[in-house]
């Protein structure tokens, strides 16, 4: 039998694979992650992953699950963080922390791709409830599949 940390990484990278096979299907090209900010001058769609972009609150190094590059619609740049919590676990209780790192560090607009069903009651709503000049948006899978299929990234 799996246990709990597997299983959540494993179903995890699952949220993840969702959004980078969106990413490719509207045509955006992976770069690696040290060749990433160099090739945002270029006038194509890219995205890296585990991209570090800030200085967190607490002073240590920020990862971000994606970061996108469009020179029309993202110049800035667009980071996603994931977050799936199929059965209860500590996922949620992470979010003002996410958000403080979003709102107060991090140098472009975000956006939380959220699902799974098994956070607190409460804390996706208050999760919603954040957006705001940093913070865009917070999606379900499905809500996110829609965001895109209308051309918002």
């Amino acid at each position: 039998m799996e246990q709990g940390g597997k299983k959540a990484t494993r179903t995890g990278k699952r949220l993840e694979a969702f959004i980078e096979n969106l990413l490719i299907d509207c045509n955006y090209t992976y770069i690696k992650k040290k060749d990433f900010k160099k090739t945002t001058f270029l006038d194509q769609t890219i995205y890296t992953k585990q991209l570090e972009v800030c200085e967190s609150i607490y002073g240590s190094a920020m990862k971000s699950d994606f970061v996108l590059y469009h020179p029309e619609k993202w110049p800035q740049c667009l980071i996603i963080e994931s977050k799936w919590q199929q059965i209860g676990g500590s996922v949620d209780e992470k979010f003002p922390y996410l958000v403080a790192n979003i709102n107060e560090r991090y140098p472009s607009p975000a956006m939380i791709v959220i699902d799974g069903g098994g956070f607190k009651k409460g804390a996706v709503d208050w999760l919603a409830n954040q957006r705001g000049e940093n913070l865009l948006e917070v999606l379900t899978m499905q809500q996110f599949q829609k965001w895109v299929n209308e051309g918002n990234i």
